[in-house]
């Protein structure tokens, strides 16, 4: 593979899931962009970044690729359309990055946490009709991205698919690691009379990449930024009597190891919720910064009912997170 063509494999399964191992691809129809060579076209550079266009026909779609070579960072983007998808049935479609590295910890982003391939897997297999031992299934869902590191360096790709694998599925497999996101894949229902799952038409994916020393921890805050798109807001209606500055914070925190995901209104007050987890697996005592003094802070449960008071002051709150804890505050006005 090239990095980041797209190829298309025969992938038979249902819309519900499959009833023992995982579906995986076989080489029937097999088709990638690198069997349909064609040349790249810059369609833009400017004092940021570069923008190539490339378009070709594979099996039963068109596909559209727009790479973006940032100039001051160390990241590249990568936008794919599949265009014309004419709705076969059972086959699927993924986008490669072969890495060279035949050594190296896969890591991605679970709910919450982070799960390190063949060390954090519960063991043996999931048990009932699943046989196969949790460390061999793949491919996996992942959140944000997916990433690989050997002694040298690492490498983690964001993503806006829900499920990624990194073992060459092909029946000549390469022994280095392939990222692989799975872009869509053709299904039926598991009902005996039910409907097939065909999605005809258009669909487009989006992808960065960024390089980095060893390990997860130096990749992942980029990953995840890459897919929390700016809103971008042209010439906005300044209001008279406007009191925030230009710029802001509401919550913030300086621990790497600690992730706020979600800043909300109370489901029962008008406070505010904010929920914080540990990605790191460490204890972590710290203070909370927020965007204004508030009256009250509580700890509460995920319920978000109150169950102990913690100090607010000068518009910090001082807050403790266990080990891959997940905990969630109110603050009332």
């Amino acid at each position: 593979f090239l990095g980041g063509e797209v190829f298309t494999m025969r992938s038979e399964g249902t819309g519900a899931g499959e009833f023992s191992d995982i579906q995986l691809p076989g080489m029937e129809g097999f088709d990638k962009t690198s069997l349909h060579a064609g040349p790249w076209l810059q369609t833009d550079s400017n004092g940021i970044f570069s923008t190539y266009l490339f378009r070709c026909s594979i099996r039963n779609a068109v596909v559209e690729e727009t790479l973006i070579l940032y100039h001051l960072e160390k990241r590249l983007d990568l936008n794919i359309a599949l265009l014309n998808w004419d709705g076969e049935l059972y086959r699927e479609f993924r986008m490669a990055l072969p890495l060279k590295m035949n050594s190296a910890q896969v890591s991605y982003e679970v709910p919450f946490g982070v799960l390190n391939v063949g060390r954090d897997e519960m063991k043996g297999p999931a048990g009932e009709r699943y046989k196969t031992p949790c460390q061999d299934v793949h491919p996996r869902g992942i959140q944000n991205w997916i990433s690989a590191s050997n002694n040298g360096l690492g490498v983690t790709l964001s993503s806006s698919v829900a499920v990624a694998d990194w073992i060459d599925p092909t029946t000549d497999p390469v022994g280095n690691i392939v990222l692989q996101p799975l872009l869509m894949a053709s299904r039926r229902s598991c009902h005996s009379e039910g409907n097939e799952y065909l999605q005809t038409g258009d669909h487009r994916f989006s992808f960065s990449l960024s390089s980095h020393a060893p390990g997860w921890r130096n990749g992942y805050r980029t990953a995840m930024q890459a897919n929390e798109k700016l809103q971008v807001v042209l010439n906005p209606s300044m209001y008279r009597n406007a009191s925030l500055p230009a710029e802001l914070s509401f919550f913030s925190t300086e621990d790497e190891n600690l992730v706020i995901s979600t800043v909300k209104r109370a489901e029962d007050n008008n406070g505010y919720i904010v929920r914080v987890y540990d990605v790191y697996g460490k204890d972590t005592a710290t203070k909370l910064r927020l965007f204004k003094p508030v009256k009250s802070g509580w700890q509460t449960g995920l319920l978000e009912y109150p169950q102990h008071e913690i100090t607010t002051r000068a518009g910090t709150a001082e807050i403790n997170i266990g080990h891959h804890a997940i905990e969630t505050f109110l603050f009332t006005k």
